[in-house]
């Protein structure tokens, strides 16, 4: 009892122990007092009410949630702040006079009044804030709301501390120096934030009262041009460059350069998210690196803003466009922008850029006085740049190299020789070197390409460029030679672009390392010098074994000492008579684990001997067992494992821990680890950051000479300490941030199986925080300020599920309240499935927000609005008069009045949620004048429809064609049918008025979907059956939603046949068409073609084909639930259709394979959008194939089901 280190802390969702708290809170002087407290205790009650005073603080000012509650709600506020003063009396009365307790409750009652004053004037403080920053941004470019709070509050690395005061978005260069101006003059610090990628937390507030510049807005594009330079010896140089604001998306200007046959150079690992301010600030490298150098190399010039609301420039006079050489020296110029005139100029030598030797470093935090670079945005605003590029080699080879044997020895020396013997001197050269080690090869489930039983130990992809085929064959055959030296490497060499991309695929899913302990993981990165890198991996794998060694016994002496005192079922003295035999196994095989090698311990052979034989001893203690295979788990889970890869060509490793947040002792392990394997870094000559930062994790690591000058530099550039306070000053602030953790407790457990949050919790526990999911989010759009990628969500739900479990243990109530904050994220979901494919730990955000939506249908949090509500009564019902009904006023004569209303206001009318003018936003897509079964011969719903081509048949189809092609656009069922025809198929078609059930279970109406989905499928089965002397060759949709969904019910096993889009298995049968002119083509979000069509569509159309980008807006219902959320998304297609110049006059076709698609698309304007199948029919028949169709549909077999 005398530590207070313990986690006595109620509604602790962290990993901060409660003396960290309580010093958080309280101040370090109550730290004594209370350990003397702790100490003379008797009962414990007075203590218990005093830590629930402290745990009711604590997650009140770290959860913006339930903050904004005591804002919004000033009841709720009453209640809370008198049940806290309430604890401090009760103490006070239970208590003896104690000078330590008044010390400790003094504090307390400081706080509680602190917050109390802080609650009372949070208002007027907002008010002023958006005031005084909405008039340099807009105030719709002000944040408070709990969601941006939340996703601003940390990085890619989950530490937290204080929350972010507000947010602001500027879209304009120009408007951060004047931020910056207002921000000061409010008393308020800034911290710069790009994407929110920085794996130090160098965008994390460590002090309070801070306002994030948030610079994603920056995110424009300039013309890429050649300019004329000289280099320092006066010779004359033609580079091409690119202008870039601060806050495009790294693989953007990657994609940019590469569609003028050059090279974007910087390319750091999450080049999918992180953007160019970042880079700049940590001066990145990447993959790259080893063949043009990080981004000091690489930039022309830059842009930032400075305390004192000055625009500066920061320009290199005498640029090379190459790496830059230790030997040389490099000038700068520091221009004000706004005036004109230079401020200075900064030399700095090469060897000061890097240390000699090494490939990277990033550690010279103040560079000879530098604005920007490597400064980790400690020190303004970078605001845009203009970067070299390079020309791009036209020749390119991908090798992956995997290394067998007992160590990790070759490996090594196979890395080193090749770098050294590929040294760039103008022909065949090495692009990347790329490694990754056997916890890797682990966790991502690597697949071997040698033909060998056993994983690789480390795995290393190459790629060979050069100017010429005979270079890159030459590069292949050196390193053929090189290797034949090293018995155990494989080499594997892709044989064409696709194959390389997957071989770099397993590259970009490292972040599946944490998924064994719930996304969290120390993430560092180190420099070494390559002559160190074997040492370096031996030490790493020494390490690993050791730990892998005392975990294997620590399991044996804790199973001892369990069975000591184990209470079985029944007859313990039974259990009792085993023990000697049990003592006597674990004891051989902890001498057994204590003797093995590397590979008897890294299978844990031993360990699982002895499990195994354990087992077998206490066959039929059921009980006893279970809790030995749970507790053998857990201390396994629970190792300290370093897993490495490395941008191997420059000796930059990075070294990650996974770890459980919520495990002290494990925490304190785990940087015990790092922070020995820093000191062995520096000790071989390397450095401790190559390209994350130092950030406040590796501070204490640096060399006190190196912070001595950055202090100084940065009391001259900031020296009222305006921007990212505590950052690179502090050693401390890393003992004092914190990661949510969820460690529950058996109630806190029941309360999310209550609330049906416990799947949610799950889905979303092994999130990296990566990014990947950002680009393809149809709903992060920066310039309509939509930022609602998964990522963001899933930070936002996590605080959302935290003040759900308070509420309901605070208040003894199971209203969760806190849910109606859900909808918000739930909404923000096209349901698209782009996320997933690229996320490392495989979490898909379409049925997460499917979850969301139907917790908060169960809990009366959402109801759909009324034109939702009708759409999906329309669409559920079978009934041909109101079918005939809804169609002829809702969608006809209501879009026709929607439509004359848009064209009064002028062309569409901006509104937020819930407006009665949100619908307006845009005239909405007209319908065809009759729905599909109007073709039909006479028939009831019970019957379905067999069409038969004019010749003999050749194959028979199974065509679905939902409701959109049925009922809205029925034009494209009719084509797809006459298309089919037309390669001889025998088409199957359902009864008529079907819904896939896909636009309710989008809404949370479950019922209904599960009841559409099961009539489905016992339709098709009866289809099926009666059909059953035919043979199914397919079964084919025009609408990717009603794939989706006909894959959930296996329609493809129930037709014993694949489901296949209409246009693609046609022309698969040789279906043989042109598409006149050029042909612009929209993906759509459910594509029905698997990503394929564009590349389809490029055999068909002679003239070429442009793919415009982006969700068309409409998301099936969200057009209509939300059109305020829709209307964001529209604007962001225009932009992406206006990027095309064939746009600006006249109206262009644009083809899709969605019929939802053409409702967005429709309402764009100068657009025909169409639907693939029916260009297909109209280039092959023109007008004629309607009166074909409709006369094979009318003399269609009617099947009785």
């Amino acid at each position: 009892m005398g530590s207070i280190t313990d986690r006595e802390i109620p509604y602790n969702y962290t990993s901060a122990d409660d003396r960290r708290i309580l010093a958080w809170l309280l101040g370090a002087e109550v730290l004594a007092p209370l350990e003397r407290l702790v100490f003379r205790r008797r009962t414990g009650r007075s203590w218990r009410v005093l830590m629930r005073f402290v745990g009711d603080l604590f997650i009140h000012y770290r959860n913006p949630f339930l903050y904004q509650e005591l804002i919004d709600d000033r009841d709720r506020r009453r209640r809370f702040l008198a049940a806290a003063r309430r604890d401090l009396t009760l103490i006070i009365d239970r208590a003896d006079p104690e000078p330590d307790l008044d010390i400790v409750l003094d504090r307390c009652r400081q706080k509680l009044s602190a917050l109390d004053a802080e609650l009372s004037a949070v208002v007027a403080m907002r008010h002023r804030i958006r005031r005084r920053l909405g008039a340099i941004v807009g105030e719709a470019n002000v944040f408070f709301d709990p969601f941006t709070l939340m996703a601003h509050a940390t990085d890619a690395t989950n530490w937290r501390l204080h929350l972010p005061v507000a947010v602001v978005c500027p879209d304009e260069e120009s408007q951060v120096p004047m931020l910056l101006q207002a921000v000061s003059a409010l008393g308020l610090k800034a911290i710069p934030r790009g994407a929110g990628t920085g794996l130090t937390g160098g965008a994390v507030p460590v002090v309070p009262d801070c306002v994030m510049i948030n610079t994603e807005k920056l995110n424009r594009i300039g013309a890429l041009a050649w300019e004329n330079y000289e280099d320092p010896d006066g010779k004359a140089l033609r580079l091409p460059i690119l202008p870039v604001g601060a806050g495009v998306i790294t693989e953007a200007a990657m994609t940019a350069a590469a569609g003028a046959g050059l090279v974007f150079a910087t390319d750091p690992t999450s080049a999918w998210a992180c953007t160019i301010g970042g880079n700049i600030a940590e001066n990145a490298g990447g993959k790259k690196a080893v063949l043009w150098g990080t981004a000091i190399d690489n930039l022309l010039s830059f842009r930032m803003a400075v305390p004192g609301g000055r625009l500066i420039e920061v320009r290199r006079t005498h640029p090379t466009g190459r790496r830059i050489d230790p030997e040389e020296t490099v000038v700068f110029s520091v221009t004000d922008v706004a005036g004109g005139e230079t401020i200075r100029q900064i030399s700095i030598p090469g060897n000061r850029i890097r240390k000699p030797g090494l490939g990277k470093d990033i550690t010279n935090k103040a560079l000879e006085g530098l604005p920007g670079v490597q400064k980790e945005g400690t020190d303004g605003v970078i605001t845009s740049a203009v970067f070299i590029l390079h020309p791009a080699y036209p020749h390119q080879r991908t090798v992956c190299l995997e290394f067998f044997g007992e160590d990790m020895d070759e490996a090594g020396r196979v890395i080193v020789e090749i770098s050294r013997s590929f040294v760039n001197q103008g022909r065949e050269a090495l692009m990347a070197l790329e490694h990754f080690d056997e916890e890797y090869v682990q966790a991502i489930d690597y697949k071997a390409k040698a033909p060998r039983s056993r994983r690789p130990k480390a795995v290393l992809l190459v790629d060979i460029v050069g100017h010429a085929v005979e270079q890159v064959n030459d590069g292949l055959s050196r390193l053929r030679t090189l290797l034949s030296a090293y018995p155990n490497t494989f080499m594997a060499v892709a044989g064409s672009d696709a194959e390389a991309e997957r071989f770099w695929r397993d590259r970009k899913r490292l972040g599946a390392i944490a998924a064994r302990t719930n996304a969290f993981k120390l993430n560092e990165d180190i420099v070494l010098p390559l002559s160190a890198l074997a040492e370096f991996a031996e030490f790493v794998d020494a390490l690993n074994m050791e730990e892998e060694r005392s975990n294997q016994v620590e399991v044996m002496w804790h199973l001892i000492n369990y069975l000591e005192k184990a209470v079985p079922i029944e007859d313990p003295e039974w259990l009792a008579a085993k023990l000697p035999r049990a003592r006597e196994l674990l004891r051989k095989a902890m001498d057994q684990v204590y003797l093995a090698g590397r590979e008897h311990l890294r299978e844990g052979t031993h360990l699982r001997g002895a499990a195994a034989a354990m087992a077998e001893l206490l066959r039929g203690f059921s009980k006893v067992r279970a809790e030995i295979d749970r507790d053998i788990a857990e201390i396994r889970n629970r190792r300290i494992v370093v897993a490495t890869h490395m941008h191997a060509g420059d000796g930059n490793v990075h070294v990650n821990i996974p770890v459980f947040a919520n495990d002290r002792e494990m925490m304190r392990r785990a940087a015990d680890t790092a922070d020995v394997i820093m000191e062995k870094a520096v000790a071989l000559g390397g450095v401790v950051s190559g390209e994350h930062g130092i950030g406040f994790t590796k501070i204490r690591h640096l060399d006190p000479d190196i912070m001595a000058a950055f202090k100084a530099y940065r009391q001259t550039a900031d020296p009222e300490d305006l921007i990212n306070p505590g950052k690179l000053t502090d050693p401390d602030t890393a003992n004092q941030v914190f990661t949510p953790s969820f460690n529950l407790i058996e109630l806190e457990a029941r309360i999310l199986r209550y609330g049906h949050l416990e799947q949610l919790a799950e889905k979303i526990s092994q999130c990296v925080r990566c990014g990947k999911c950002k680009t393809g989010c149809c709903v992060f759009y920066p310039a309509e300020n939509l930022f609602f990628h998964p990522r963001n969500k899933n930070l936002a739900l996590t605080g959302i599920i935290e003040a759900l479990l308070y509420d309901a243990q605070r208040s003894h109530a199971v209203g969760f309240r806190s849910l109606r904050r859900l909808e918000e994220i739930a909404d923000h979901c096209t349901l698209c499935h782009k996320c997933l494919p690229p996320c490392p730990v495989n979490i898909d955000t379409a049925e997460i927000s499917i979850l969301e939506r139907e917790v908060l249908a169960d809990r009366r949090f959402k109801r759909s609005p009324l034109p939702t509500r009708i759409v999906l009564a329309y669409l559920a019902s079978r009934s041909p008069l109101t079918n005939a009904l809804v169609r002829r006023t809702v969608f006809q004569w209501g879009g026709a009045l929607q439509r004359t209303a848009v064209r009064l206001m002028g062309g569409g009318n901006r509104r937020r949620k819930g407006s009665l003018l949100a619908p307006f936003y845009a005239p909405v897509a007209s319908i065809a004048p009759r729905p599909l079964p109007a073709a039909y011969p006479s028939h009831d719903r019970n019957q379905a429809l067999l069409v038969a081509p004019a010749d003999t048949a050749t194959a028979t189809v199974f065509y679905y064609p939902g409701c959109g092609s049925e009922r809205l656009h029925a034009d494209i069922a009719l084509a797809s049918i006459y298309l089919l025809l037309q390669v001889g198929a025998r088409v199957v078609l359902p009864p008529k008025y079907l819904c896939c059930g896909f636009p309710a279970r989008a809404n949370a109406k479950t019922d209904i979907s599960k009841r559409q989905e099961l009539r489905n499928a016992i339709i098709f089965n009866q289809i099926r059956s009666m059909l059953g002397h035919l043979d199914f060759d397919a079964c084919v949709v025009s609408c990717g939603t009603c794939r989706e969904t006909l894959i959930r019910m296996s329609a493809a096993d129930i037709f014993d046949a694949p489901l296949l889009d209409v246009a693609g298995w046609v022309l698969e049968r040789g279906f043989d068409v042109m598409l006149p002119g050029l042909c612009w083509y929209h993906a759509p979000c459910h594509d029905s073609l698997e990503g394929t069509g564009e590349a389809l569509l490029r055999r068909l159309a002679p003239e070429g084909v442009v793919s415009v980008p982006h969700c068309c807006s409409e998301a099936g219902t969200l057009a209509l639930s939300r059109p305020d959320i829709a209307a964001r998304m529209l604007e962001r297609k225009r932009e992406s259709l206006a990027a095309h110049a064939s746009f600006a006059s006249g109206r262009t076709r644009l083809v899709t394979n969605c019929p939802a698609c053409l409702n967005g698309l429709g309402r764009q304007r100068r657009v025909i959008p169409t639907h693939l199948a029916v260009a297909l029919a109209d280039a092959h028949d023109g007008a004629g194939w309607r009166a074909h169709v409709a006369d094979r549909l009318a003399g269609a077999e009617r099947i009785r089901i």
